[in-house]
């Protein structure tokens, strides 16, 4: 937890919409913080909104279908909300499901119905969730690992990376690592220096992209606030 995994994944399918690219965000945290966070962002973009989550994920996953739960955010940005009761998707699957094929490849069943809906979508996933990790991998193409300079943080990555390979030769998987990229804990740490030497002798250099990500006040206003292009940094 920790290492921006959401508002990374927030912030791009913002940024994407506003290029004009029909954007999904799918919250599988049962913390349901992206969910939050755009649902305070659909609020702050449009004057007298109110909330419409009708749905949440796991009522998709108990119905089989995804088809009415996205909620439009902005144009070309909507979300799959999630809520609390998504913890109980292991234990969903496991007293539903017998095969273990099926349990895995949940998920991508569901969004593969509505993915040409869309020009991306992007998957936000919990800290420490097996069955959840597995499902949105196995529905993804690309994976973008995002790291928090912290050695808790690299060693769950590199945990996360040999995950990643077992499932690709479990299932065949075409998936493609995209990169790794970097969130500071703290802006010209030497601490942080020391992590990303460290990553990059992990994962190699070309795997990691040399933007990195500082920490700023601004994305923390962003998750009380909403995301808006109304500040003078937007209108440099």
């Amino acid at each position: 937890g920790g290492a921006g995994k959401t508002t990374n994944a927030v912030m791009i399918g913002y940024v994407l919409s506003t290029l004009g690219i029909k954007t999904l965000v799918v919250d599988m945290d049962p913390q349901s913080n992206a969910t939050k966070s755009l649902m305070l962002t659909r609020s702050a973009n449009n004057e007298g909104a109110v909330p419409a989550i009708n749905k949440t994920l796991m009522a998709g996953i108990e119905q089989a279908s995804f088809v009415d739960l996205p909620v439009e955010i902005i144009p070309n940005l909507s979300l799959i909300p999630s809520f609390i009761d998504f913890e109980d998707f292991p234990k969903y699957i496991y007293q539903n499901i017998t095969d273990e094929y099926k349990q895995d490849f949940l998920v991508k069943g569901l969004l593969d119905e509505i993915k040409s809906d869309y020009d991306i979508i992007i998957i936000d996933v919990p800290p420490m969730s097996k069955e959840v990790t597995k499902n949105a991998i196995i529905a993804s193409d690309y994976v973008l690992i995002s790291l928090q300079t912290q050695e808790r943080s690299l060693t769950g990555a590199e945990s996360y990376v040999k995950e990643l390979i077992s499932l690709m030769k479990k299932y065949d998987l075409n998936l493609d690592l995209l990169g790794i990229l970097q969130v500071l804990h703290k802006n010209n740490g030497k601490v942080d220096q020391y992590i990303m030497d460290k990553a990059i002798e992990s994962f190699d250099g070309d795997n990691i992209f040399n933007t990195v990500v500082p920490q700023m006040e601004r994305l923390k206003r962003f998750d009380v606030n909403g995301i808006t292009n109304k500040d003078l940094h937007d209108k440099k």
